[in-house]
């Protein structure tokens, strides 16, 4: 008799049947393993089964100048692109191993949703380490023809007095890549192992990157494209993530829900929409995407949605024009008001102090929103007492600020390498306490006593440092 693999073995511990194990070196995952929405006791894992275990290295590469040329031309198929990791049918599950172990059930994943499916794993023991590994197979009731291995933590519970260390990234553009396998910054960040990592908007271009995106097809290639670089991959295995989206990642450059878009036609805001949630670990159905996450008793984020409830950028200035929506805006009002959290901070897509530059019409660090800017910013001194601070991405390049008016700090992450950086004002001696023009990404350490901000360049050196400590 064949002895069973360690596969096998661990299967047969859990109770689970010892299925053959998978071919070596095979995932059919090419596109990776996404673990996010963490709480004490859950987690939900974004699964896609691909017809390779690659990505398509030797596709056609295509560099236009201008939007016209970057259309993609009639009779080319995304199938065929360089970076293409294209979806195959059957079936994926997740076996998970820690205080608590188990699986998920088989699976289904087919062409209505880019082969992929999210899973929700409850049952979790709270402030846990886990490891799992995402199976597939073609049939039913087939054999395992691939395996993808990882780990998460759940969080602690809310009354747990346990250090937090939280990472925060923005704006990653594919032809702004630095090095051929994707993104320092994400060695850099697996390598310093934080809880977990936001990423809050701009995950991808749709609208000035080549090719332009004109069909669901080619929204999901972008997605599938950037998310089977390797850096991404092997860090998104190792560190569960918390996905926000902004307007390249749904339309286009400061896009809202009414928008019209003629290079981009058929392609729809409301597609934009359905295809973030299919191709990242979110809340399912149609919750709405903003929510908050508790890490501990010190530290608690506010993840707001910055495009779905706007107003038209274009409308005039005043008490009815919003970005957050009503709804949205007395969520965050009663939930910061009830937080017990020692630290409270605004996970932001986009500016609320700035500065920005002046012909930007689309965040609350512009004229066009000031009225619900200043709403919002007054809110954060009169109720809370200066208690809450804001970060954002969106802004290609690394700051902290502090509004003149109410003493609002603010924290700009900047872009995913340097290469995409630029476009800043300058900096405003005014609000700039910390202004530079380079790539990076933002970290945060919590604790009962203090609450420190660094930001770190794309190989995970501080170049800046604020602590505030608790009084």
């Amino acid at each position: 008799m064949t002895p069973l693999s360690r596969r096998q073995l661990a299967a047969l511990s859990l109770g689970l049947p010892a299925y053959a194990a998978a071919v070596p070196g095979e995932t059919h995952q090419s596109t990776g393993c996404k673990v996010g929405e963490m709480t004490p006791v859950s987690a939900r894992f974004w699964l896609r089964r691909t017809a390779a275990s690659t990505r398509l290295a030797n596709g056609i590469v295509r560099r236009g100048q201008g939007p016209e040329a970057k259309l993609l031309a009639p009779g080319i198929e995304p199938a065929t692109l360089e970076g293409a990791a294209m979806g195959a049918p059957g079936y994926v599950r997740v076996v998970y191993r820690g205080p608590k172990s188990g699986a998920s059930a088989w699976l289904d994943v087919n062409d209505s949703a880019d082969f992929a499916t999210q899973v929700e794993i409850n049952g979790l023991r709270p402030g846990a380490a886990y490891t799992y590994a995402v199976e597939t197979r073609a049939t039913r009731n087939g054999r395992v023809d691939g395996e993808l291995t990882g780990a998460f933590r759940s969080l602690p519970l809310a009354n747990a007095s346990v250090p937090a260390h939280v990472a925060l990234l923005s704006c990653q553009m594919y032809c702004h890549m630095d090095r051929p396998d994707g993104f320092h910054i994400y060695e850099s960040i697996q390598r310093e192992a934080p809880q977990f990592l936001l990423s809050c908007g701009d995950n991808v271009y749709y609208d000035n990157e080549d090719p332009i995106v004109n069909s669901e097809a080619l929204a999901r290639y972008h997605w599938q494209r950037m998310y089977s670089l390797p850096t991404l991959v092997n860090c998104l295995r190792q560190v569960g993530c918390y996905w926000q989206k902004d307007d390249h990642d749904v339309l286009s450059d400061d896009s809202w829900p009414s928008r019209n878009e003629p290079k981009m036609n058929p392609f729809t805001f409301v597609k934009g929409q359905r295809i973030f949630r299919e191709q990242v670990p979110v809340p399912p159905g149609n919750a709405p995407l903003y929510r908050t996450v508790r890490v501990g008793a010190d530290l608690e984020l506010w993840l707001p949605e910055s495009r779905d409830y706007r107003s038209a950028n274009t409308d005039p200035d005043g008490p009815n024009k919003t970005i957050w929506g009503d709804d949205q805006k007395q969520w965050l009002v009663a939930s910061l008001a009830a937080s017990r959290a020692t630290w409270k901070v605004i996970v932001n897509p986009n500016p609320i102090v700035g500065p920005d530059r002046q012909k930007k019409n689309d965040n609350h660090a512009n004229a066009g929103f000031a009225h619900e800017s200043r709403e919002i910013r007054r809110f954060l001194r009169n109720e809370l007492g200066g208690q809450a601070i804001s970060v954002c991405g969106d802004r290609h390049w690394q700051y902290h600020s502090v509004d003149p008016e109410t003493g609002l700090h603010e924290f700009g992450c900047g872009p995913a390498s340097d290469l995409h950086a630029g476009g800043t004002p300058g900096l405003d001696p005014l609000r700039h306490k910390f202004h530079r023009v380079l790539g990076g990404y933002l970290t945060i350490n919590a604790s009962r006593e203090a609450l420190r901000l660094r930001h770190r360049d794309v190989h995970g050196a501080t170049v800046y440092e604020y602590s505030f400590a608790k009084t």
